[in-house]
């Protein structure tokens, strides 16, 4: 019985498949067609992992990783410092905390106070329009898009 798989696999499987007596398929992928299912088979092995959490399952991500990284020409160093930024500036993820819900600020009210604070800024209020006057920066109009003056 044929079974069909037009997935991407490691180098050595069809010489496995071949020991194992099995008569198979293969094809080379095109550059396009290889970086599409470099991701199929990342979500693939993360799927794996999240149903059976485990170091052969972390390694098989690592791999596709590391296929991805070579193919999308995404330096080694560049990942590992952006990795060390987003801990030093958002932190990891040992204190376990779960976001529960955010909730929008009241954006007039934060004008308001800015206004309070910076001398050189103005809100001011007309009928239903709201402008922020920064002094000698683009004036901001009740959607905030710059109204263009300067």
């Amino acid at each position: 019985m044929k079974k069909v798989y037009n997935k991407l696999v490691r180098d050595r499987i069809p010489s496995i498949i071949e020991k194992d007596g099995h008569k198979f398929k293969t094809h080379t992928a095109t550059p396009e067609e290889y970086r599409e299912k470099l991701k199929e088979k990342l979500q693939e092995e993360v799927n794996e992992l999240l149903e059976n959490p485990c170091a052969e399952e972390m390694a098989d991500i690592l791999e596709v990783m590391e296929a991805m990284r070579k193919e999308f020409n995404i330096d080694l160093d560049v990942v590992r410092f952006q990795k060390e930024s987003k801990l030093v500036n958002r932190g990891g993820f040992t204190s376990r905390t779960i976001l529960d819900w955010t909730k929008e600020p009241n954006l007039l009210k934060q004008l308001e106070k800015s206004s309070k604070r910076d001398k050189d800024s103005v809100v001011i209020r007309n009928g239903s329009h709201v402008t922020l006057d920064m002094g000698n920066t683009e004036t901001l109009t009740k959607d905030f898009k710059t109204s263009g003056q300067k």
